[in-house]
């Protein structure tokens, strides 16, 4: 079973490697995931519920962001405007103590009213001490300006898990009043409701002051506690933050919703030893006394605070690299990335690709980036793969760091990915930001689309590697596709009040936002043409620059740029969840085409609603008649069925896979593979996949269709990729059947040609990047059904295997030169499954003492390989333990191993009993968990397990999780029963 892979940028990324079947047979990029669901709080008061609508009614239409956006609406046009800075002194003020006794707060929706909007953050905070083990103590005070949007007596922010201490209001025009009646802190909506004696009038400006005192977390979220080991082997702690999407709250008191926007600065006082990054630039420190020091930073651009990010730590920097602005030459960039001490140099080809992507984007977009510094910096305990704050971008280490003599290629590509991503959303979602959280993928998707197909591309094609960025874009397409697919899948854009709790926001960062919102844009762009694309999207930056927009806004501009009616097109992608598949049938040279949605379970129960949904589908198609082979285009209205062209042979629909669709050509079987390039002739093996899972393709046909791939003269690159796809997904739906398995698996291993697989370094050396990613996953197939054999077939990789082994023994020996660093992971995976009780103390030794990121990641899927379940059980143990392995390396370890044949059933078990431990502990990751675990069971009896454990243990806001994985083995329960038989007897003819 090959390493399970995950998507995009999401909370547990990591680097596992090359492109790569997953556990149910999707391909997906490596990185991480999560995702949840919760229903919305009911109101149970009539008389409350009358005044939210109200006040929500109200304030829907104050933005509560930039001033001069709104100076825009009408409400505002008389608001004066004060343009002093939070005050930290008064004559007088207006303080009150917590209420004495809790009751029902004034405010019961999760959302904040638009009452009020805030301009300026002044936040103090003292941090005395890094080396306590646990509870890190640390206390603050928070100023925020003020302005009153229409008139109110009540205050909400939020606020959670930190403790406030005092409160303060310092109205502006009548200093001596004493205003504040009361103030109560409410758990379960994370929010601080400060009652006043009496309403504040429209146009009002004042300055809320509140002092509170927390520790730092240990949960890797809010404001967190981060350790490592120096190259000393000393422990070091280190305090950063991690915001997104609904954290800042846990850290200081704020309006933690995206449009209240608002410049922050920071005073920080802190140990001597350590210095402070923040969002904006340094302005000064003072030295207290005492081993402390106090720091002050300039005020940052208006922002969510979301956005918000300090790193209080002993890490070192890089030589710091200054860039001229493209678009501005009095403008320069500082870019300095920060990491551990001796791991400085391997942040060297990160530097490079930051200071080229940020000149791609300013050209691309027409927009400077707009800070005087970017400070870039690896975090040793990070869930996600990176987070995009404003001036100061944080990593998970194995996202950033690239070591040239023992890092792959792939991670040196996945590198280069992270980074454009990031630096994307310093465009898309910092600069412009969504107007709420219903609508993530217009921050996640573009950066997506944007990095990959801009950023990346663009540095490869500049720097002349020859990396495959479009292909493996295409390749994480079928993952979100599979997702959407389900009938728990969700909207795009989703009504913003079914987006409210944490969790059911935190359920909205999954593939549906990054990849499928990616892929729609991909089409977008395909059918408008790239300067369309372009025009539009400097329009929409330009005319939402430091403030929110909505997917309304976005289509508003690509209408005016292309001169059609792009709103509506783009409409029913982003509000009608699923994807159609569109058939072509060819009757007498006529050519009919049709659409339904798509659903890949065909036991579960579909609603009249989701039976008749419908999609504009700009279709882009290859067809061949007696006199051409020509690509065309028609526009496909939201309508069932039409008739596009005449006097044809036959015809491929998704010409280039341009589109987020399926289809099911009829006439499949006449398609000439040979005429159609190697993008459309993996596209249809992924529509063929699909259509036999669902049940609308017969067996036969699906085999047929993939036996020609792979049988078609120099097959490239993606019908590769789909091939072995195809493969993965019939090997592990027969892994629990021991002899259809060796059959399947038999037919599989010859096709892989092992004995004729050229290892040595120089040949490796001298392939295309392509060809030698392809040659390594064919290879971790033949290693996951019989590493014995590969030995065998191929003596030249058996002695790599041996001198493999003697790098780890001997400490000044090393394989650099004779082991390619792309196959070096196979190469060690296949030594320690030749002994895996002999290795295992040594690797997890290496593991252990590792100082590379990319080295680690290898270490942990080598160890997660093992056949022997007591060693697999030993590892799961071990994340149990922290000091073992980090939290954050926690979920991707165990869905390793449960993404491995052998490991199924043990990770299973282990998820079970330990249920508890893992969601308190991994509450963003527990989707991810949920998908690994469970994507490829195919029986009653793992449906029945999942059922009656799910029902007895909380999922918080993961129902959809549930749901979803609990449609994919539902599905695999039906292609066992209704295709295993035939696609059994189709392969081995």
């Amino acid at each position: 079973m090959s390493e399970l892979e995950e998507v995009s940028f999401w909370p547990g990324q990591s680097s596992y490697g090359s492109w790569n079947g997953s556990a149910d047979g999707s391909y997906s990029r490596v990185g991480g995931a999560m995702h949840k669901e919760v229903s919305c709080r009911k109101r149970t008061v009539v008389v409350i519920a009358v005044v939210v609508c109200i006040l929500f009614i109200i304030g829907i239409s104050i933005p509560a962001g930039m001033l001069q956006h709104l100076k825009n609406k009408e409400e505002v046009k008389e608001l004066p405007v004060s343009t002093d800075k939070p005050a930290t002194t008064s004559p007088k003020s207006s303080t009150a103590q917590p209420s004495p006794s809790p009751h029902s707060p004034k405010w019961s929706s999760q959302r904040l009213p638009r009452t009020i909007y805030v301009s300026e953050y002044n936040i103090k905070l003292t941090m005395k001490d890094l080396n306590h083990k646990n509870h890190i103590p640390y206390n603050g005070t928070v100023d925020i300006l003020v302005h009153v949007a229409n008139s109110t007596d009540l205050i909400v922010l939020h606020a959670f898990n930190i403790n406030i201490s005092k409160v303060e209001i310092l109205l502006h025009s009548s200093p001596t009043d004493s205003i504040l009646s009361g103030y109560e802190t409410y758990d379960e909506l994370q929010q601080l409701q400060i009652s006043l004696k009496k309403p504040l009038d429209m146009g009002s400006n004042f300055t809320l002051q509140i002092s509170f005192d927390a520790t730092l977390r240990e949960d890797l979220h809010g404001f967190y506690r981060s350790v490592y080991t120096s190259p000393l082997d000393d422990e070091k702690a280190m305090a950063v933050t991690q915001f997104e999407a609904t954290h800042a709250r846990k850290a200081f008191p704020c309006f933690d919703e995206p449009d209240f926007k608002a410049r922050f600065k920071l005073t920080i006082t802190r140990p001597s030893h350590c210095h402070t990054l923040f969002n904006s630039p340094h302005n000064k420190t003072v030295d207290e006394g005492s081993g402390l020091e106090t720091d002050t930073f300039e005020y940052s651009p208006e922002m969510s605070s979301y956005l918000v990010a300090i790193v209080v730590s002993e890490l070192k920097h890089t030589q710091p690299l200054l860039i001229q602005s493209t678009l501005n030459a009095s403008q320069s960039i500082k870019i300095t990335l920060y990491g551990r001490e001796n791991q400085l140099s391997q942040l060297e080809f990160a530097k490079n690709v930051t200071a080229e992507v940020i000149k791609v984007f300013e050209q691309f977009f027409q927009v400077a980036y707009p800070l005087p510094k970017l400070d870039i910096v690896a975090i040793p305990d990070f869930e996600n793969g990176a987070m995009e704050n404003w001036g100061l971008i944080t990593f998970r280490e194995s996202a950033l760091l690239y070591d040239p003599t023992l890092s792959s290629t792939n991670q040196q590509q996945w590198v280069t990915e992270v980074v454009a991503h990031e630096l994307a959303h310093q465009w898309f979602g910092n600069y412009v930001t969504m107007k709420w959280w219903n609508e993530v993928w217009l921050n996640e998707g573009f950066a997506t689309f944007v990095g990959e197909m801009i950023g990346t591309k663009t540095f490869a094609e500049n720097q002349g590697y020859d990396w495959p960025v479009e292909e493996n874009f295409l390749l994480s397409v079928t993952s979100a596709a599979r997702v959407d697919s389900l009938h728990s899948s969700h909207a795009l854009s989703r009504s913003a009040g079914s987006v409210e709790s944490p969790s059911v926001i935190d359920s909205m960062f999954d593939s549906i936002s990054y990849t499928k919102g990616a892929a729609i844009l991909r089409m977008l762009d395909s059918f408008v043409t790239r300067n369309v694309t372009q025009t539009a999207l400097q329009d929409y930056l330009n005319s939402h620059s430091y403030g929110n927009a909505e997917a309304s806004d976005l289509w508003a501009y690509f209408d005016k740029a292309s001169g059609l009616s792009i709103s509506e097109m783009m409409d029913s992608w982003t509000k009608t969840p699923g994807l159609p598949l569109i058939s072509a049938v060819v009757e007498e040279g006529h050519v009919t085409v049709s659409q339904r949605p798509f659903f890949l379970c065909q036991t579960c129960n579909s609603s009249s609603e989701e039976e008749e949904r419908t999609w504009d589908v700009p279709l882009q198609y290859f067809y061949k008649n007696k006199e051409v082979n020509k690509t065309d285009r028609f526009y496909l209205n939201a309508t069932k069925e039409s008739n596009i062209m005449q006097d044809v042979d036959w015809i491929k629909l998704n010409a280039d896979w341009t589109g987020f669709y399926l289809v099911n050509n009829t006439d499949i079987d006449l398609v000439d593979l040979e005429l159609m390039s190697d993008v459309d002739v993996a596209n249809m093996l992924h529509n063929s996949l699909q259509l036999i899972r669902e049940g609308s393709l017969s067996s036969q046909s699906f085999i047929s269709t993939l036996k020609r791939a792979m049988a078609t003269e120099q097959p490239g690159y993606l019908t590769t990729y789909m091939v072995l796809q195809s493969w993965w997904f019939i090997l592990n739906i027969f892994d629990q059947n021991y002899d259809s398995y060796n059959e399947v698996s038999g037919a599989a291993y010859v096709w892989l040609n092992v004995s004729n697989m050229d290892v040595s370094y120089g040949a490796l050396s001298n392939m295309a990047v392509t060809d030698r990613e392809l040659l390594v996953s064919k290879l971790k197939m033949a290693l996951s059904i019989d590493h014995d054999r590969v030995v065998e077939d191929n003596p030249e990789f058996h002695n790599l295997t041996v001198l493999w082994r003697r790098s780890i023994e001997e400490t000044n020996f090393s394989y650099e030169g004779i082991i390619h660093r792309d196959i070096a992971r196979e190469v060690g995976k296949c030594s320690f499954l030749t002994d895996e009780g002999g290795m295992w103390s040594l690797l997890w030794k290496e593991y252990s003492d590792a100082t590379v990121p990319s080295w680690e990641t290898d270490l942990e899927v080598i160890l997660t390989s093992a056949k022997d379940i007591t060693l697999l059980l030993r590892m799961l143990d071990n994340c149990l333990n922290e000091e073992k392995i980090k939290q954050d390396k926690t979920i991707s370890i165990i869905s390793l191993i449960t993404g491995q044949r052998r490991g199924r059933a043990v990770g299973w078990d282990f998820m079970r009993t330990n249920w508890d431990f893992l969601y308190d502990r991994h509450k963003t990751q527990i989707s991810r968990l949920v998908s690994a675990s469970t994507s490829t069971f195919s029986s009653h009896q793992r449906l029945q397990e999942m059922d009656e454990f799910f029902e007895k243990n909380k999922v918080g806001g993961d129902e959809r999780a549930v749901s979803q994985a609990r449609e994919i083995v539902l599905s695999n329960i039906f292609f066992m029963e209704n295709r295993s038989g035939d696609i059994l007897n189709s392969i081995l003819k």
